[in-house]
């Protein structure tokens, strides 16, 4: 499979839709083809060529190159290969990818990795609202595979999630975790109100944030040192600041009682 290296001509004034564009996709085309391929811009179908300048790429990867931000869909239903963006990106930032690797340099815009089930999704900035969420009128959120936010989140980061692990370097806003139904997530910052809302089961480990549990939740008091050392070597893989974890003694509460109660809520620093 040869690589491509899109570079974005110019901001383009309405929203584009790339999400036709992938490793696969691509694999086998001549420059000429690539060029002709057909992206939405608004509501105008328009040839790849009049917004991006295309340039074979010696990496066996997708790369695209420039201020991204009005891009939405890239990566989406990825099955495989490697997506990489020097830059920001739109949204739905691998909505739906089942494999493969994208890796972003800077910002995500809003529902990046909804309904992600495998692969691996990097993002060197933040993430929007509803990062590891449903889409927009589904019931499941992120479903599998790894999600890193170098930055920080907005509100309702894994909102549903299903399965998985996604870990935040930076601050999560408000809801973290809310109707978590499994899968793993961790945040070595700061987070907003009314965190593990309605979670049903799953774990959210907060490397440095001690906010007030909600009433919903209990202390535990039983040894959970086996299971944590396991989880934390895990998590000291992705570095930064959860490389310490492996020497923490979290504090664990469990809920929401007001949904299942089966979920925990491991403080690290309490």
């Amino acid at each position: 499979m040869s690589g491509w290296k899109l570079t974005l001509k110019q901001a383009p004034r309405l929203r584009v839709d790339l999400r036709s564009l992938s490793p696969a996709a691509l694999a086998g085309l001549s420059a000429g083809a690539v060029a002709k391929l057909g992206v939405w811009h608004g509501k105008e179908s328009l040839a790849l060529a009049e917004l991006f300048t295309i340039a074979p790429h010696t990496d066996d990867e997708l790369r695209f190159e420039g201020d991204l931000s009005h891009c939405d869909r890239i990566g989406w239903q990825l099955g495989g290969g490697r997506i990489r963006i020097e830059g920001p990106a739109g949204d739905y930032l691998g909505a739906g990818m089942s494999a493969g690797e994208i890796i972003a340099s800077g910002h995500a815009g809003l529902l990046a990795a909804c309904e992600m089930s495998g692969g691996r999704l990097d993002i060197g900035g933040n993430a929007g609202d509803f990062a590891a969420s449903p889409l927009p009128g589904s019931m499941d959120g992120m479903r599998g595979g790894t999600l890193l936010v170098r930055g920080s989140v907005g509100a309702r980061f894994g909102d549903r999630m299903r399965r998985g692990s996604a870990l935040v370097f930076g601050d999560a806003g408000d809801f973290l975790a809310s109707r978590m139904v499994a899968g793993t997530i961790a945040v070595a910052g700061r987070v907003g109100a009314h965190a593990a809302h309605g979670m049903r089961r799953g774990t959210v480990v907060l490397a440095s944030a001690t906010p007030t549990p909600l009433p919903t939740f209990a202390e535990t008091v039983y040894d959970f040192g086996v299971i944590w050392a396991l989880l934390s070597r895990d998590l000291a893989r992705a570095g930064g600041p959860f490389a310490a974890l492996v020497a923490a003694r979290p504090r664990r509460l469990v809920g929401d009682l007001a949904s299942d109660g089966k979920g925990e809520l491991l403080l690290v620093n309490p």
